[in-house]
């Protein structure tokens, strides 16, 4: 089988890649080689990389699926630019806050993610009933009062505005994700950063910002 230069591995997969800078460490893993002046691989040893909407789906099953009762189904293709991920819920309350507060559709270039949450195998609505921050942080504690990872919710106003900092543990979420510039093909990140992905970034006028538990010196 014949050797093929870096750069043209780059070309089969870039398309992947180009949509968002996704895995950080895949750029600064391609630094690294072209570097070394044009590295040459055999086809035989190609790694696949994991295109991003499968690390997304991994940072819901990882992060937002670590509670006893929520189960975060296998993502589903349903045509060749569409995919869609369940997420059954237990509590009806829950889910409905789940719906609240999780994005609901990840574009990646033109890739099209859906997540969907359910509740006895029926699709649940987003209530979008927000009347006031009280109102915000009420749905939080719902949806994420039994997540491993949850340990409380706090409130700042910052230059006039309001924003919700959702805490979580000092932990790092850990998947095989075919990293190349991880020893073991995984993905390490703080948790925080990985609620992050997956949740909101604002609802109604409230701005969400996951954060970690305090340091303890």
């Amino acid at each position: 089988m014949s050797d093929v230069i870096f750069d043209d591995i780059l070309c089969k997969v870039g398309a992947l890649y180009m949509a968002k800078p996704y895995d950080i460490s895949i750029k600064r893993f391609i630094k690294i080689m072209k570097s070394k002046g044009g590295v040459k691989l055999s086809e035989d040893n190609l790694v696949k990389l994991s295109p991003p909407w499968y690390t997304f789906f991994n940072f819901l099953k990882h992060s937002i699926g670590k509670d006893r009762c929520v189960e975060v189904l296998e993502m589903k293709e349903i045509s060749d630019s569409n995919f869609i991920i369940q997420v059954e819920v237990r509590s009806l309350k829950k889910a409905l806050a789940l719906a609240d507060i999780l994005l609901r559709c990840k574009s990646f270039g033109n890739i099209i993610v859906r997540v969907e949450v359910l509740h006895c195998g029926q699709a649940v609505k987003p209530t979008g009933q927000f009347d006031d921050i009280c109102r915000v942080i009420e749905v939080f504690k719902d949806a994420l009062g039994t997540n491993h990872y949850f340990e409380c919710i706090e409130f700042r106003t910052i230059f006039d505005s309001e924003v919700i900092f959702p805490v979580f543990k000092k932990e790092v979420i850990q998947f095989f994700n075919d990293d190349l510039s991880d020893l073991y093909s995984n993905f390490n990140g703080v948790a925080a950063h990985v609620f992050s992905e997956v949740l909101k970034e604002q609802i109604g006028n409230v701005s969400i910002l996951p954060s970690t538990t305090r340091a303890t010196l």
